[in-house]
């Protein structure tokens, strides 16, 4: 996506004003691994504001879309954390995790101001039956928070575009399916490590040896996950 793109879809979300911002950044965040080319959006849209209050509904759209859309994600995740077997169980381990909630909405809205990796944080909580209300206020007070940011500093000048773009690429077709087909597989993956994970491990190496042990572990477990250990011993102790 080159310069030439931003200006043409920001040209076409100036039709749509703050609403469009908002749709855009809903549908960037509903997706678990989704490149936030929203920012990039915003930080030019910032650039061809009238400013004033335009300005303040863009932040506030954005901000709230992507706030909605970490939302569903997390309400997704929780519904299935109460329906699969396989999730059930370990779900406790992850309601004592996060038995702190105001520490954890902290957590929730640091990692929704910053540019952090937050899915591999809110699907956990989804799964753990977390308050929904903390979360809501808690992500979408940080979600604003970052539109903030990145619209004042694409007001600023056209050099912040090249900071979230200069590695996506020319817009065109092909590269749109390809990008689609790897955000697939990306959520996929993260979906099934995290649901993966032996949680009451991580949480008794925590418990009995404290934070650097439960890394340690956390660390492990992904592996153990990324490398589909314990599917492959579930299909050799079948075949026996």
């Amino acid at each position: 996506m080159d310069t030439g793109d931003i200006y043409f879809i920001v040209g076409e979300l100036q039709k749509y004003g703050p609403l469009g911002l908002g749709l855009l950044s809903f549908i960037s965040n509903l997706i678990p691994g989704f490149p936030a080319i929203y920012l990039s959006l915003l930080a030019s849209y910032a650039i061809v504001s009238p400013g004033g209050y335009q300005s303040l509904l863009a932040i506030v759209a954005a901000g709230a879309g992507s706030g909605l859309g970490k939302t569903c994600l997390f309400l997704v995740s929780g519904f299935l954390g109460s329906k699969l077997e396989t999730v059930r169980a370990r779900r406790e381990a992850l309601r004592m995790i996060t038995g702190k909630r105001g520490g954890i909405a902290v957590t929730v809205f640091l990692f929704a101001a910053l540019p952090l990796p937050d899915d591999i944080l809110y699907i956990p909580l989804g799964v753990a039956g977390f308050s929904k209300l903390l979360f809501i206020i808690s992500v979408t007070l940080g979600k604003i928070a970052m539109a903030l940011i990145v619209y004042s500093l694409g007001s600023t000048g056209k050099w912040i575009i090249d900071i979230y773009i200069s590695n996506i690429g020319a817009l065109t077709v092909t590269n749109i399916i390809v990008l689609g087909a790897i955000v697939i597989l990306a959520s996929i993956l993260i979906t099934y490590t995290i649901i993966s994970v032996n949680w009451f491990r991580i949480y008794s190496a925590y418990a009995e040896r404290g934070e650097g042990e439960a890394i340690k572990t956390l660390i492990d477990e992904i592996k153990i996950a990324l490398t589909f250990k314990n599917i492959r011993n579930k299909a050799v102790l079948a075949s026996k």
